[in-house]
C-alpha cells in the first residue's frame, strides 16, 4: 500500500476546506443552516479524517473506523462550541447578525473548518503516539 505524502495531504485538505467554505452556508450566521448541512459537515470531517488516518499501518481496519468515528464526532461537537466561544469573544453576543450583514460568511467558515481539522489532527497525532 502506497503512502500519501504530507504535502499532498495538506494540499487536499486545504482545497477541501476552501471548496466547502465557499459552498456551504455558515451555521454561525443569522438563520443558521438546514439540518442536512450538519450531516454534510460531519461527512466532511470524516473524509478529512480518512485522509489523516490512511497511513496508520499498525492499526487494523476496524480500529481505524472506530477511531475515525469517535475522533470526527468529538472534533465536530467540540469545534462547534469552541468556534462559537471565539466568535462571541470577537464580535460580542450579536455575532450572528454581524456575520450575516457584513458578509464574512466565507471567513467564518474557513475558521470553523480549520478549527475542526486542527482538533482532528491533534487527536490523531495523540493516537499515533500510542501506536508506535
Amino acid at each position: 500500500m502506497k503512502s500519501i505524502s504530507n504535502f499532498l495531504k495538506a494540499f487536499i485538505i486545504i482545497v477541501l476546506i476552501l471548496i466547502i467554505s465557499y459552498s456551504f452556508p455558515s451555521m454561525f450566521a443569522k438563520g443558521g443552516m438546514d439540518m442536512d448541512f450538519h450531516y454534510l459537515n460531519f461527512l466532511f470531517v470524516s473524509i478529512v479524517g480518512m485522509i489523516l488516518i490512511y497511513d496508520f499501518y499498525k492499526i487494523n481496519f476496524f480500529k481505524k473506523i472506530l477511531f475515525l468515528f469517535i475522533v470526527s464526532l468529538f472534533a465536530f461537537i467540540s469545534g462547534i462550541y469552541l468556534v462559537q466561544e471565539i466568535f462571541e469573544n470577537i464580535y460580542d453576543n450579536d455575532y450572528e447578525l454581524y456575520i450575516r450583514f457584513n458578509d464574512v460568511v466565507f471567513k467564518t467558515n474557513i475558521i470553523f473548518y480549520g478549527v475542526l481539522i486542527l482538533i482532528e489532527l491533534i487527536c490523531f497525532e495523540i493516537i499515533k503516539r500510542f501506536y508506535k
